[in-house]
């Protein structure tokens, strides 16, 4: 009898444990709902307001500058989320025409001022920003003035105005440079703008491209720039890559030397063939092997070594597709047999002894690389 009375006992003040629990819970859960709605009724915790209600110096309307500086966002017209980046840099002086790829797995901490303004119009944007997750936080235009801000904070510069291409559009005009990343203008689109010469072609065309884009800046606004653009346009026009490295799929960028590229490039003369030419072969030599196909061979009796500098490599963003031993003897320093002169600069950084070569590979391969004994544990 006295086990049955403890036994009562014991599931009585269990349930009501239970049920103390499940009071407390409904009753957290009411009061954060009530200050909730009362903060957002307060404007303290507003989500997906408009930017331009907390953050007064957001210009509301694009500049047809001397020097326009537009930031091109490619957004996919269902999610909203940002594809591609670009700034496009015209300068109506020379004529030249600069495009510089900021990668969309861009990462960085925004300024405390900014994130507390941006806090303020949705409380749930984190500090630390990837800017293809912001359309998490906001939506149409609170989202494309939303990239301006952060891009003009981190670049500490200031944009004439932005330009949001749907993503499909996008692709008839922009497509990824093999081997960089870099966004070029598509053939189909290079001959299109060649083919523009009078001012009634250039207008005719601008009215198009309004139809499918959106802009902060007027139609009425870029045809200011038609003079320009005959006078450079498909001719004066040169491709960039932001300076920085991808780690982890998750793209750092270094500030200074992107701002010393925009700094020189707001300041240019007109470009000529020759200096085109020039650049061209200069951002060859410069060329990174993110997206390249590379297969790694060891030439030594280090057992793992191939497999240990794919994992090393794969982890800063680049493709290796096959390793193996190498069976013509043992190398004394790493060799790097690329398809193309050009390649396989960057991978100095791994193998700072590697000798670099142009050589014959498989068809489906890019970059071969050979460790040597310089390769192993120093």
């Amino acid at each position: 009898m006295k086990k049955k009375n403890i036994g009562k006992i014991f599931i009585i003040a269990f349930v009501k444990s239970c049920l103390c629990v499940c009071v407390c819970l409904l009753v957290g859960f009411i009061s954060y709902s009530i200050s909730k709605n009362y903060y957002e009724s307060k404007g303290n915790i507003p989500v997906d307001s408009k930017l331009s209600e907390y953050i007064t110096e957001i210009e509301p309307d694009g500049k047809a500058e001397t020097v326009s500086k537009n930031l091109i966002l490619a957004v996919d017209e269902d999610t909203q989320k940002i594809k591609h980046i670009l700034i496009e840099i015209f300068n109506s002086n020379t004529g030249n025409l600069d495009y510089i790829t900021i990668p969309n797995n861009t990462e960085f901490t925004s300024s405390y001022e900014l994130y507390k303004k941006l806090a303020t119009a949705n409380g749930e944007i984190p500090q630390i920003i990837r800017l293809k997750r912001i359309h998490k936080y906001f939506q149409n235009e609170n989202l494309y003035q939303c990239a301006t801000l952060l891009l003009e904070d981190l670049l500490d510069m200031s944009f004439s105005y932005y330009t949001v291409i749907p993503n499909n559009v996008y692709k008839e005009m922009f497509q990824s440079e093999k081997g960089s990343g870099t966004q070029i203008w598509t053939d189909s689109y290079y001959e299109q703008m060649k083919a523009l010469t009078t001012v009634q072609d250039f207008e005719e065309f601008w009215d198009k491209y309004y139809e499918k884009v959106q802009s902060n800046l007027l139609v009425t606004d870029k045809y200011k720039y038609t003079a320009a653009y005959q006078m450079g346009g498909a001719k004066q026009v040169a491709f960039y890559l932001a300076s920085g490295e991808t780690e982890d799929k998750v793209f750092h960028i270094m500030v200074e030397e992107t701002n010393s590229l925009i700094n020189k490039l707001l300041k240019n003369s007109a470009y000529t063939e020759e200096s085109l030419e020039s650049l061209k072969e200069t951002e060859e030599i410069k060329e990174t092997s993110v997206g390249l196909v590379i297969e790694i061979f060891n030439s030594t009796k280090i057992e793992g070594l191939a497999s240990s500098y794919q994992t090393k490599l794969m982890e800063k963003g680049l493709n290796v597709v096959n390793i193996g031993n190498y069976t013509d003897g043992t190398l004394e320093n790493t060799k790097i047999i690329v398809r193309k002169a050009g390649y396989g600069n960057d991978l100095l950084a791994y193998f700072p002894e590697a000798e670099i070569e142009v050589g014959e590979l498989r068809k489906d391969i890019d970059i071969r690389i050979v460790l040597g004994s310089d390769a192993g544990p120093s």
